[in-house]
């Protein structure tokens, strides 16, 4: 490396440009943004380095940056690529003056025209993939060198994270990017003043990328796409390297499992027959139902029998939908900086370790990663299946999710899919021809509902005959998925309809502004369970998803007899139909909602007989017991003696 840091000083000592004594107070805060002491220190000999301290901060090597470093031509910033921003600026016939220290320039100039300095970050897929900061108030990229590169969930390009660190323990000494140590790896190999090992990684991945946005091949795969949704899946992030661990995954493996072992309250020789692998558990219909398949197993094989673990995040915000002897383990802890293949192979140990008979995979991305990559393997062992509810819809209405990609992957070790609607199953039977050996291990369960603590049946008529606001009830998440701004348009188009919303947003893909909100619509916040909600204070369900299996709060509303206006997606008409309730078949158009609650109005008695249809229907139908026995049935397990 010092060659290569002699040949480039000669160079540059031709046209050395020197640092200006006075930046003004914008020009320095933003140097402070930018500025990593350990790669500034990489670029320096140990004597130079020795001047600094062991572990000078940030304005130590701001100060030596701007006294010598500068004018040597050395990098004070990771997010500063000289070559990329000289790119940057000659696509806008701009140019550094000669003489000018290109980082303080842009720091100056280039900051201004929003022209971003590297590879290492890309605004649009940035806001794509962390959309609630397209409301920020400042410019993007403030926020990643702010905040996002010290998050581990930041996706800051199709590259990937470009790391595999933790967050600061201590946020007060933010120095240094999690990505740094990647940025740092063969730095011998590499002039540190011009590009990193991990940078030339990145442009190699998006030069690949670009071969990819030839028109003749985006129509190829558009007419493609039409036959196999597959083919038309998101590009997803490609991480060009990968650092090597402190400890050897192997090592680290084993502690963790034991660890693991532990927090289920497992002792020696002690096993687990059943293991249900969850993403997280906060408010979705997943989380519901994993605890009914949970419950259902433990009710049928007896305490010990089965064990629910959180592979993806570590939230846990509703436990109570658990039986309390079932033991519930946070995997993510001790998965924490770990990289894959070595996530996957914590998950197999445990599984091995606790001698599982079988896995039921419901929506935890890990639990389908270790399917498509180890899924022979594993199904040699146990019985591996899957729960699957609806297709994800990207922005453009391209379908892709668990349905598509992973499933083909998966399909063939599996010994049963699950599905909660009929609609699914059917759409994926025939999508992929598939032959009768293969349609016996697909299963179409219908979730039980829970008791019936409420009977609201009638409870439209006699508001109507009283006199009373019509009110319409919407609870759900305010994600995408669930198009709460068509409930916005519906408010605007019907301003004597007062509609009360109870959620939050999960997923955070949407800009929700309460403060923009028509003043017709309340939100309600959080709620715990249907059976809470004010449903004798409401007139009707609406349910506005742009797709989903049979969702949970239309089987709710249905068991409470509320009269339902929802969107005719997915599995949704296997339950509300022109005699059950009113379907909207336009999902997309809010003027068709508003025909819908027209229509409910115009017939109050036809609405509550309506209610009682589908009330008597979805009892008959989603029955607890016979699920338990279908459920049971499909995964093998025996009745406890």
């Amino acid at each position: 490396m010092r060659r290569l840091r002699q040949r480039g000083e000669q160079e540059r000592l031709q046209v050395a440009p020197s640092a200006p004594s006075d930046l003004g107070p914008v020009v320095r805060e933003r140097l402070g943004w930018c500025a990593h002491p350990r790669l500034y220190l990489a670029q320096l000999t140990p004597d130079e380095r020795a001047v600094l301290g062991e572990e000078p901060g940030v304005d130590a090597v701001v100060g030596h940056f701007l006294a010598t470093g500068a004018a040597a031509g050395l990098r004070v910033s990771a997010f500063f690529n000289p070559e990329w921003y000289d790119e940057r600026l000659a696509e806008r016939d701009l140019a550094v003056p000669d003489g000018e220290v290109p980082f303080l320039h842009w720091l100056t100039v280039g900051w201004d025209h929003r022209i971003v300095p590297t590879p290492l970050f890309d605004e649009a897929w940035y806001l794509e993939h962390h959309p609630a900061l397209r409301s920020h108030p400042r410019w993007v990229l403030h926020h990643y060198l702010t905040r996002g590169c010290y998050q581990p969930s930041s996706q800051p390009s199709p590259a990937g994270r470009h790391h595999d660190g933790l967050a600061d323990e201590d946020a007060a000494k933010r120095q240094d990017p999690l990505l740094l140590p990647s940025l740092l790896h063969r730095a011998d190999e590499h002039d540190l003043r011009r590009t990193s090992w991990l940078e030339e990684g990145v442009r190699a991945v998006l030069d690949r990328r670009r071969r990819l946005e030839d028109p003749v091949l985006v129509e190829m795969v558009a007419r493609a796409a039409a036959l196999e949704p597959g083919i038309h899946g998101p590009l997803r992030a490609e991480q060009p390297t990968q650092v090597v661990p402190h400890a050897h995954p192997a090592v680290r493996r084993a502690d963790e499992v034991a660890a693991a072992r532990h927090a289920l309250g497992l002792g020696p020789g002690d096993s687990i027959d059943t293991v249900v692998l969850v993403p997280h558990c906060r408010m979705s219909g997943a989380a519901r139902i994993s605890a009914v398949v949970t419950q259902a197993v433990r009710a049928t094989a007896g305490p010990g029998s089965v064990a629910v673990v959180a592979t993806d995040l570590p939230v846990f915000e509703r436990p109570h939908l658990f039986p309390e002897d079932v033991p519930v383990l946070d995997l993510t802890r001790h998965l924490t900086g770990l990289p894959q293949p070595a996530r996957r192979d914590v998950l197999l140990s445990l599984l091995r370790s606790v001698g599982a008979r079988r896995v039921v995979i419901v929506n935890s991305l890990l639990g389908w990663q270790l399917a498509a990559e180890a899924g022979a393997e594993v199904a040699a062992e146990l019985d591996l299946g899957a729960y699957l509810f609806t297709w994800e819809v990207d922005e453009h209405g391209h379908r892709y999710g668990y349905p598509v990609g992973p499933l083909q992957q998966s399909l063939a070790h599996f010994a049963w899919v699950l599905f909660d609607s009929e609609t699914l199953r059917t759409e994926l039977v025939e999508r992929y021809l598939m032959p009768a050996v293969t349609r016996e291990r697909l299963h179409f369960l219908p979730t039980p509902l829970a008791d019936a603590s409420v009977d609201v049946t009638g409870v439209f008529e006699r508001r109507r005959a009283s006199g009373l606001p019509l009110t319409a009830l919407w609870a759900g998440r305010f994600d995408r998925q669930k198009r709460f701004d068509l409930v916005v348009e519906v408010a605007r188009r019907m301003p004597d309809l007062r509609i009360e919303a109870w959620g939050k947003p999960v997923l955070q893909d949407i800009d929700l502004d309460p403060a923009h909100l028509p003043p017709n619509i309340t939100l309600r916040g959080v709620y715990d369970g249907f059976h809470t909600l004010p449903l004798d204070e409401v007139d009707l369900l609406l349910y506005t998803s742009g797709w989903d299996g049979i969702p949970n709060v239309v089987l709710e509303g249905a068991q409470s007899g509320l009269p339902i206006v929802a969107s005719a997606v997915g599995g949704v008409p296997e339950v509300i139909t022109p005699t059950t309730g009113h379907p909207v078949e336009a999902v997309d158009d809010p003027d068709a909602y508003v025909a819908a609650i027209q229509d409910l109005l115009a017939d109050p008695a036809a609405a509550t007989e309506r209610t009682r249809r589908l009330r008597a229907e979805v009892h008959e139908r989603f029955d607890a017991e016979a699920y338990r026995v279908a459920l049971t049935r499909v995964l093998g397990i025996q009745e406890a003696r």
